[in-house]
């Protein structure tokens, strides 16, 4: 069966944020988005806008640095930058994604900044309550944002780290009600040596008809619209 055909962007290209808590696997799948992006023939680059520390990187920009991930990824601009260096790195027809540390909703913090420079937001949840519960930061941004008038990204809700399925149907169930779009594809945990836990600082292998393939392939989809 032959892939389903790569969507044509928009000629000023996509900004697209990552959002959600630490550990919700956000940088480690945007590895895999990229690698497999490229491959697909999509000019694309990543921000890591995540600086832990002052003398330490965001996750995916030293995970870029190790190897090829075939697209370059850009350190954390400086917080008043971030809109500004999203637009003048996104490709023409391409995609840029903005990775994000754990979410914190502060005034000087970066994450407001990343929101007011994407138009679609992908919120990475894990399919527990208290994850949900921090999620409602979020969401509640959003809605303010629309409240007001200003420039609002489209949300998309992704699982991950999902492992009982059964969590994730309820979620998934609750959230749709609620009026939010939903990715039918679900970034799994797994702590296989040759799973996403074990990916960091390694080559990303692009595997045509994979699961990675389905997401990166539906997270495109959804950019591009």
């Amino acid at each position: 069966m032959n892939p389903r055909p790569v969507p044509v962007l928009p000629s000023g290209g996509r900004r697209v944020a990552f959002v959600g808590k630490g550990g919700a696997g956000k940088s480690t799948m945007l590895a895999y988005l990229l690698a497999y992006w490229k491959s697909y023939g999509v000019p694309c680059v990543g921000i890591d806008t995540d600086v832990p520390g002052e003398k330490e990187h965001g996750t995916l920009y030293v995970h870029a640095s190790a190897v090829d991930l075939g697209a370059p990824v850009y350190p954390a601009p400086a917080v008043p930058q971030i809109r500004q260096e999203a637009q003048r790195l996104c490709p023409e027809k391409g995609v840029c994604v903005l990775d994000t540390g754990a979410w914190e909703r502060k005034d000087n913090g970066p994450h407001l900044a990343v929101m007011s420079a994407v138009e679609k937001v992908i919120l990475c949840l894990q399919p527990t309550p208290n994850e949900v519960e921090r999620a409602t930061s979020v969401l509640g941004y959003i809605h303010q944002l629309e409240n007001t008038g200003a420039p609002a990204p489209e949300l998309h809700v992704m699982m991950t780290m999902v492992g009982r399925s059964v969590a994730a149907d309820q979620l998934e169930d609750k959230l749709t009600a609620a009026g939010y779009p939903v990715l039918r594809s679900r970034f799994k945990y797994s702590s296989a040596m040759n799973g996403p836990a074990h990916v960091f600082k390694q080559p990303v292998k692009v595997k045509s008809g994979s699961e990675m393939d389905e997401i990166a392939r539906e997270v495109l989809d959804v950019v591009a619209r």
